[in-house]
């Protein structure tokens, strides 16, 4: 990550830099994550018409139908995505909150999922619950983005954020790691490749046990 992150700054051209950021990011994740989702980009929807802002990374089980455009932007189903993440070359408070804003256009989705299957699960992460990430090639410190954190509203703030040269924060629930601290929101992993290995492992976990989501799909028929 670190080598495509250096030969990436070449690039001059701003909006082309972030593209290819991001596409490292998917590379990365579909060639590592299990093999039941799909790695994609592009706008979620529901079946009242609603859609999100544009998602840099989405994660997609593979059982749910696909809507491609073309150079890899998908107009994706709410009720198939499992995770989305944000992809920043630099992160600092007002890009931050920025990202929020896109993480709450997705939340305020309403899915039609009936009932969901999974096989073998380790975690405490709900089966319906679409996990928000923010990805980060650098910028302001963990300890000031936490501080911005803990400024932001529910529905806004995401549930992992995790900085290549520095670090993660963990939002402090009890799902993804056990609570630590009742006046925290967040949970401060001073450690890139710490970060970097649990940013992994709570994908691993939540994409490789949830084998299926049952859809009302004549839902999305128009009344």
């Amino acid at each position: 990550m670190d080598a495509q992150f250096a030969v990436s700054a070449a690039m001059t051209h701003g909006s082309s830099l972030g593209m290819i950021r991001e596409q490292a990011i998917r590379d990365f994740l579909e060639n590592h994550l299990p093999a039941l989702v799909s790695v994609v980009s592009g706008q979620v929807f529901d079946a009242d018409g609603t859609r999100s802002s544009q998602q840099d990374v989405v994660l997609v089980l593979k059982s749910v139908p696909r809507l491609p455009f073309a150079s890899g932007i998908d107009l994706i189903y709410a009720d198939g995505v499992v995770a989305t993440v944000e992809v920043k070359s630099s992160l600092s408070g007002p890009v931050l909150k920025s990202a929020g804003e896109g993480i709450k256009s997705v939340r305020s989705l309403v899915p039609k999922i009936m009932g969901t299957a999974a096989i073998g699960v380790s975690h405490d992460w709900p089966s319906t619950r679409i996990l928000s990430a923010v990805v980060a090639y650098g910028g302001s410190s963990l300890s000031t983005l936490q501080t911005v954190l803990e400024t932001m509203t529910t529905e806004t703030r995401p549930d992992l954020v995790l900085d290549l040269k520095q670090g993660l924060l963990v939002r402090n629930e009890g799902l993804l790691l056990n609570v630590q601290g009742s006046s925290q929101a967040y949970i401060l992993i001073n450690d890139p490749a710490e970060g970097f290995m649990m940013f992994l492992t709570f994908l691993t976990e939540i994409t490789g046990t949830l084998a299926h989501r049952m859809v009302n799909w004549r839902g999305y028929w128009a009344p």
